[in-house]
Formats: structure tokens, sequence, C-alpha cells
């Protein structure tokens, strides 16, 4: 039995004391993702966001992989290939998105019903004293959460990799990335991206390490479970982002041939989610037409001809007359030097992606070390020149993208400054620690002064104001088509199938007599929000042809002759068939 000096000891200096601190660091890790979630959080904000939450919410209610969120663009894509046995708009089948995040938010949409805490239903008397929509806070949570378990894993890559301090390093760059934070807030998939990208990281290394030694130990690291898992866990990634399969492909080929055992359970693991994800390809086909659904209008979204979001509220499409390569050529061309341009911040950070970025240059003595700086190399270069596909100068945050490469530029970015420091040889070696304490808080100050911003208001307005979309539930009927330029935010909100608002009020026109009736039309800041009424009439406007709607002029050409303004500062306008207010 163990003397009171034995537990003494464990508790100073045994492995007691080594749990202690490290459960302590982690209810830090706890309360700061709280206090950010809880301070800063009002709402989903984003088009992505909201789209992937109300495509959970469907799968929730039994409803299968369909939206009510309609893209004038998918419409057409449809109704081309099937034609009059396309479904209706009600049973609208989600032909953009992969369906890895949406399964897993109606999940916890799920469990949240039959526990009775979470339900989507709000009464209209409880919607002026209305706050943040409850489902709202399980995007919120899943991206904590796949923060807070994202950091484990670089801590745990960066120590296996190198040593504890690269390790406690790593650990505070991806903490103080300030982006990452607001892709947590905002919501959307980037933080589960960002999360998978770290587990693969701390998995290979381990089966990387490999090259170092060949003794028992190793033999254990390179386990054929870890294997399967590194292959399982990668292949899952274009799941959550198509654009994935391209790293995910090139990752898999060089780890394949550079594992000393097991490339059979690696490749077993891999082909799993693969296979999921070819099946999700063969159903787009068979919707659409096109093995990628609607992906491919990434490739002329905010072009010359499609500036903004004109090409996915575009129904008259020719593709025959539309060139698409052509177009395709001069937006990868304007992609990739908007990358180049914004550097190496686009990754999350750019003290982290500058170091990241010169440590590819560096000759690392462990083969392991030097294995992992290649594949991870490899994989941020393919990233970079698919990414330049679709990267817009819209993307105000940096890329939703590229951040899945924060884990590993953290982890050899730190890596790299430690390296730096110990060759500089100061003669005192709190110097050097001090000079890491420096940097650390030069790259981690965007997140810090986020303890001296107020607190963000009731709502993301302009132009989200969801009370007003959860009053106007009780004005629709179930199943009856809207029309909005706000389309995510009626589809998640209001729970109504919803039509963005097509570019030209012919394809508007063609909808509503051959298609379906619109029974009403939204208008929000989202379109009138231009500094001068002359740029919404410009050519490469994308509202140019609804201006007299948005300017408040009553056009004589629609059949939704009941118009009404709506709170918060009457700048919703709401136009109907018939006048179901008072």
């Amino acid at each position: 039995m163990r003397s009171l000096q034995d537990w003494v000891y464990e508790v100073e200096a045994g492995w007691t004391r080594l749990l202690l601190v490290r459960v302590a660091l982690l209810l830090i890790v706890f309360g700061l993702a709280a206090w950010i979630g809880l301070r800063e959080f009002n709402g989903l904000r984003t088009m992505e966001a909201m789209d992937l939450a109300q495509q959970g919410r469907q799968l929730a209610l039994g409803k299968g992989f369909t939206t009510k969120m309609i893209r004038p663009l998918a419409l057409w894509q449809l109704r081309a290939n099937k034609g009059n046995q396309a479904p209706s708009m009600s049973e609208f089948p989600e032909t953009l998105t992969p369906p890895l995040y949406p399964l897993l938010l109606s999940g916890v949409f799920r469990l949240g019903k039959l526990s009775k805490v979470l339900d989507f239903e709000v009464p209209p008397e409880k919607a002026k004293g209305f706050s943040v929509y409850a489902p709202d806070y399980v995007p919120l949570g899943i991206n904590m959460l796949a923060i807070i378990f994202g950091s484990v894993f670089v801590f745990l890559w960066g120590a296996k990799q190198f040593d504890l301090g690269v390790g406690i390093l790593s650990t505070v760059f991806f903490l103080g990335c300030s982006v990452l934070w607001d892709y947590a807030i905002q919501g959307g998939s980037s933080c589960l991206v960002v999360f998978l990208y770290g587990v693969v990281g701390w998995i290979s290394c381990g089966l990387m390490q490999d090259k170092d030694q060949d003794d028992i130990e190793s033999k254990e690291r390179g386990g054929a479970f870890w294997t399967f898992l590194c292959g399982f866990v990668f292949a899952l990634l274009p799941l959550v982002q198509i654009i994935q399969i391209w790293p995910c492909l090139f990752f898999l080929v060089i780890l394949c041939f550079n594992l000393r055992r097991n490339q059979w359970a690696f490749l077993l693991g891999a082909m799993i989610p693969l296979g999921i994800f070819l099946a999700w390809l063969g159903k787009l086909w068979l919707l659409t037409g096109n093995p990628v659904g609607l992906n491919w209008a990434y490739f002329l979204w905010d072009s010359s001809n499609y500036p903004g979001n004109m090409v996915w509220r575009t129904f008259s499409f020719d593709i025959e007359k539309t060139n698409v390569w052509r177009r395709v050529t001069g937006s990868v061309l304007k992609g990739l030097s908007l990358i180049v341009g914004k550097g190496p911040g686009l990754c999350g950070g750019t003290v982290v992606g500058a170091l990241a970025m010169v440590s590819l240059l560096h000759h690392y003595r462990q083969k392991s070390a030097a294995l992992g700086r290649n594949v991870w190399g490899i994989v941020a270069i393919t990233l970079v020149i698919v990414c330049s596909f679709v990267f817009r100068e819209a993307d105000d945050l940096g890329s939703p993208i590229l951040i899945a490469l924060l884990p590993a530029a953290c982890v050899y970015g730190s890596a790299f400054l430690w390296i730096s420091i110990e060759r500089w040889k100061f003669e005192i070696d709190l110097l050097g620690k001090l000079v890491a304490c420096v940097v650390a808080l030069v790259a981690c100050s965007p997140t810090l002064v986020r303890f001296a911003v107020p607190e963000s208001p009731p709502f993301s307005y302009p132009p989200n104001y969801p009370p007003i979309f959860i009053f106007m539930r009780t004005w629709f009927e179930p199943n009856e088509l809207q029309a909005s330029d706000l389309p995510w935010a009626e589809a998640w909100y209001a729970d109504t199938p919803t039509l963005w608002i097509p570019t030209t009020r012919d394809d508007f026109m063609k909808i509503h007599d051959r298609v379906s009736p619109i029974f009403s039309i939204l208008f929000t800041p989202m379109s009138s929000d231009v500094k001068m009424y002359s740029q919404m009439l410009n050519d490469n406007s994308e509202w140019g042809q609804w201006a007299d709607l948005i300017r408040r002029q009553k056009p004589p050409d629609l059949p939704q002759a009941f118009a009404t303004s709506l709170p918060p500062n009457n700048d919703y306008l709401l136009l109907s068939l018939q006048k179901r207010w008072n």
C-alpha cells in the first residue's frame, strides 16, 4: 500500500502532476473556446453555414439529401437532364455539397430532438424576444470542439515529430490563429477539415518514423490499425470539401510508396471513404448528367461574364455558347495571382505561414521529418493549384480551403523557429525562449485583440435578421415556393423552399409559369448594399434588372402585387401573390 509520501511525490513530480497539468491546460483551452464562442456568436453568418445547416435538418427529419435553398442554375441542370421527370421543388435534391458535414449535423440535430433540448420550431410570440436560433448553436459547438481537439493533435504531432517545445509552440500558434476562430464563429465546414488534417498529421508522423529506426517500438507505431486509420481519415476529406480529392490522392500515393509495411491496410482504409465518395459522384451523374453535379460552376463564379454570384442565379444557361474552358483558364490565372499576392497568410497566419514556407527549404536530419516536409509540401502545392481554380478576391478572411494547411504550418513553422534559435547560440538559454515568446506574441496578436473588442451585436445584421424569417413562417403554406436575395437564411430560418432570385426577370417568369408558382419575393440589404445607385445599373451589376424593385418602385410586370416593408429598418421588402399580413 502506498504511503502518503508516495502520493505527495506523484503530485509533485510523478505522473499525477503531468496528468493534472494536462487537464488544467485542456480546461484553459475549453474556457478560451467557450469565452470566444459565447461572447462573439450571434447566429450563423454565411451562405455556406446556413445552407449546410438546412441540409442537416432535412436529413434529421428523414427527407434525405434534399435542400430548401434552390439555385436557378441547379434547377436548370436538373431539368435539362430529367425534363418533366425532375423532382418537385419541395423535394429538390442537393447537387453541390458533399454529404459528410450535413450528416454530422443531422446526427446532432436528431439527438437534440430525441432528448428534447432542441426544437426547430419557434412560436411567433417568442420572435420579439428572439436572440439566437437554438439550432445555430450546433454548428458552433461542432466547430469549437474541432478546434479544441485539433489543438490537442497539433501538440501531439509537434511533440512526437520533434520535441515538447515544438509541440507547445505549435499549439500556441494554432490557438492564436484569429482566422480559425472567425471560421468557427461564422459556421461552415472549414474547422472540421482543419481537425482532420491535424489527426492525419499526428498519425502519419508515427508511420513515417519507421524511416528513423527499425526496432520493436517503430513496428508498433506502424501497426496495421494506425496505418488503416491514417488512410481512412484522410480519405474522409473529399466528403467534406470536394476539392480535397486532389491533395488526398497525392497524399495517398506518396505515403503508400514510402510506407515500409502495411500498405494494404493503408489502401483498405482509404478505399472505404473513397468508395462512398465515388457512389456520391455516381448519384450526381444520374441526377444532373455531370459527375461533379453543380460544382463545375465554381469555375465560372465571379468571372467577367458572370460577376459575383450571377452564374448561380442563371436559369437560361447555354453551356455550348459559354466557352467554359477559355473562361476557366482566365479564372485560374486570376486566382493564382491573387493567391500569390495574398501570400502565406492564406493558411491562417502570416507569421506561421512564412515560417512554414521557409521550413520547406531546411534540410532535416531525421528522415521522418524530411519525408513529412516533402509530403505536406506537395499537399500544400497541390491545394494551392486546385484552389486557384475557384479562389476569388471576395474571400475576406482568406481561404476556407487553404486554412486546412494550418496544422502542418504550425508544426513545421515552430520546428524551424526553434532550429533557428538554437543556431543563433545564445549564451543565455532564456534569451532563446524569450525570442520564441515574442514571435508567438506577434503571431497571436490578432486573437489577443479579440479580448478588447466590444461584444457582437444581437444579430449579424446586415443582412441577416432571423426574427423576421421566424415570423414569416406563419404567412407561408407548407412547401410553398418563395424567392429571395438571401435564400440561405430564408430556407434555414423560415424553413420553406426558397429560390435564389434569378438574374433576369425573364428567367423568374419562366420558373413561375413553367416550373412552380412563386408565392413571394423578398429583397434585403444583400441586394441593396451598394455605395451608389449607378453601381446597381452597371452592365456588370448582379441586380441591374431588379433595380426598380430594390428602389421600392412597384413593377407592373410581376404577379406578386402585394407589398410590405419589414423590420428592422424597413429595408426588407416582401412582395406576394396574396396579402397574409395584418
